[in-house]
């Protein structure tokens, strides 16, 4: 439940972060009003230093609203510049890494909220025959100094998100840290290397009631629905698919007849999180993908940039020995208890389709890379980091692979020199030893 929360607040982020920054300088304009108007009657004990003359204090107000408001215009401007400039050179789907940086909307928030601040104190600001002192504009000049800050930080932020050094970096950990959460929560579950035969007596198929992408599964409550149901829940999708509504979703074995079938399928749906669009929340795949669309960009033919491609490939490569060096594909939650799962009580998901995410992960690149001797060298290369740090058990599928890849790019060549080094390093593919076919 946690985690699905954390998935739906993860789109609201901007709005938070914007939102959050606003109602605290109202918060703050309030409580001040409270002190100038003498409502709470504790300025008076402020040091003079802090307090000014009511028509001081509205003419730094003034000042500093129409300045705060001017920034933030710069700011937005400056942020719809970045969004461009992303959009046209690296992905539309990274985009949302500059949006979601913190510093971005909180830099905008902060300044909207000084505005905010500043009219809110204005319009309660009252002249008077005692002409009291107010603190509203010493506060908003600290106000201001931190908008100075941040808006430093911001610059400097916008500075190294251009970069593409550090953004292909920044989505290589994003992607990493996605991958290692993934792996630590299945490492410790048994592995299977295909699905197994389930003799029961009924197997009821639940369907999808709407449409959307999977991007959170509740894998507990599978698991308590498969006790409750004495039965075996095979799940036919993985996160971050698009799912139709009426696809077909999870299968249920079981030597229980179940009375309600809408009842199943609709506690089954709810295990889902369905959304619009795809997010690297909990999807190591797309969180992949996105490095993947920026090398895709970098080789096609309007910027041709091969060098690029290259150097997140050596990233990507790292990725995928990480699910390489997993022996099976399919993991078994709940209480694994005979070898036929009979018995009920598990949930059998597919969690490490390995040769598929392999061969999806690489086959646009192939497309535009496969005339580029330095760009399938690189491609071999990829493939060979992964081959080093591969199980046993996924070994023979790279190898198959880079096959595939060598039958599909050595007849774009026809140099000696060229065809030498595509098959230099096929061969070491191919000549790394298999442990197990040794013993």
């Amino acid at each position: 439940m946690v985690k699905a929360f954390g998935l739906f607040f993860e789109d609201k982020r901007i709005w938070l972060i914007l939102g959050g920054n606003v109602l605290f300088s109202f918060i703050l304009a309030i409580g001040v009003i409270l002190l100038d108007t003498r409502m709470i009657n504790v300025v008076d004990y402020f040091p003079t230093v802090f307090l000014t003359s009511v028509n001081l204090a509205k003419s730094i107000l003034s000042l500093l609203a129409g300045s705060l408001f001017s920034v933030a215009t710069f700011t937005f401007g400056t942020m719809l510049s970045v969004i461009s400039f992303y959009s046209s050179n690296f992905s539309p789907r990274i985009v949302e890494n500059f949006l979601l940086q913190k510093t971005s909307m909180q830099t905008l928030g902060i300044f909207l909220g000084g505005f905010i601040y500043c009219l809110s104190s204005l319009f309660f600001m009252r002249n008077s025959e005692d002409e009291y002192l107010v603190v509203s504009a010493s506060i908003a000049l600290l106000y201001a100094l931190a908008c100075v800050f941040y808006f430093t930080k911001f610059v400097y932020n916008v500075a190294i998100s251009v970069q593409l050094n550090h953004l292909v970096t920044k989505l290589y950990k994003e992607a990493e840290s996605v991958a290692d959460e993934t792996i630590e929560y299945f490492q410790e579950m048994p592995l299977l290397d295909h699905l197994p035969q389930i003799d029961t007596l009924h197997i009821f198929t639940v369907k999808a009631n709407e449409s959307g992408y999977v991007e959170y599964i509740n894998f507990n409550r599978l698991v308590e629905l498969s006790k409750e149901f004495k039965g075996t829940i095979v799940l036919h999708l993985r996160i971050g698919e698009f799912i139709s509504a009426n696809q077909p979703l999870v299968d249920l074995y079981t030597n229980r007849k179940v009375k309600d079938e809408s009842q199943l399928q609709a506690v089954i749906n709810r295990t889902l999180t369905y959304e619009e669009k795809p997010s690297s929340m909990y999807d190591p795949n797309f969180a992949r993908a996105k490095l993947i669309e920026v090398a895709l960009r970098a080789v096609s033919p309007g910027i041709n940039d091969p060098n690029t491609a290259i150097y997140i490939l050596n990233y990507k490569a790292l990725l995928d020995s990480k699910f390489a060096s997993i022996p099976g594909r399919f993991v078994v939650m709940g209480e694994d208890t005979d070898e036929t799962f009979s018995s009920g009580g598990n949930v059998i998901y597919d969690f490490n389709n390995f040769p598929k995410d392999l061969y999806e992960s690489y086959w646009q690149l192939i497309h535009y890379m496969k005339q580029d001797i330095s760009g399938v060298v690189a491609l071999f290369d990829s493939l060979l980091t992964v081959a080093y740090s591969a199980h046993p058990k996924k070994l023979n599928y790279i190898k198959d692979y880079s096959n595939y890849l060598f039958n599909l790019t050595s007849p774009n060549f026809t140099e000696r020199l060229d065809i030498q080094n595509i098959e230099e390093r096929q061969q070491r593919i191919l000549g790394i030893n298999n442990p197990e076919l040794e013993e």
